[in-house]
Formats: structure tokens, sequence, C-alpha cells
């Protein structure tokens, strides 16, 4: 069964875009600690530096999953692409 729309490569474009924004933030976070204007303590920093990770982890999982879609690759290959390379 096809998706109910398919990925294009402004999908693509998007989610890398969608980065730039994710780095404002976090800049935005090490501004506020650099000035003093935030307190936290070192666990608190830990605890939201391992956040970001994971949020920035599973991000690229889905740009993954995009391109993947997008150029039919892996689990997204059709037979006839499958054929056509052999």
């Amino acid at each position: 069964m096809s998706a109910l729309f398919e990925k294009t490569r402004f999908d693509v474009e998007q989610e890398i875009m969608e980065l730039h924004s994710f780095a404002t933030i976090i800049q935005n976070y090490a501004d506020m600690l650099y000035d003093g204007n935030w307190k936290q303590t070192e666990d608190d920093v830990h605890t939201t530096l391992t956040g970001f990770a994971n949020l920035l982890i599973s991000h690229s999982e889905k740009m993954m999953d995009t391109h993947c879609r997008h150029y039919e690759l892996n689990q997204y290959a059709s037979n006839r692409n499958n054929w056509e390379r052999v």
C-alpha cells in the first residue's frame, strides 16, 4: 500500500531547515546560561543537553526515513526498481 502523501525533495528540505530553528533554540539556552540570566545546576544542564541530543537523533532518523521514501530506498524500494538495477 502506498502512502497517502508521497515524500518530495521539499519534505527533505523542510526537515533540514527545521534543524536551523533547533540550533537557534540551543543557542538561546547557551546564551541564557552564559549571561547568568538563568541559573541551573550541572544536573539540569546535563539533563537538558541529553534531551537535545535525543531530539536531534529522532529528527535525523525522521530525515533518513524521508530520504529513503523519496528515493525509494531500503524497505521503500519497489520490485520494479530492484529489477532495473540487475
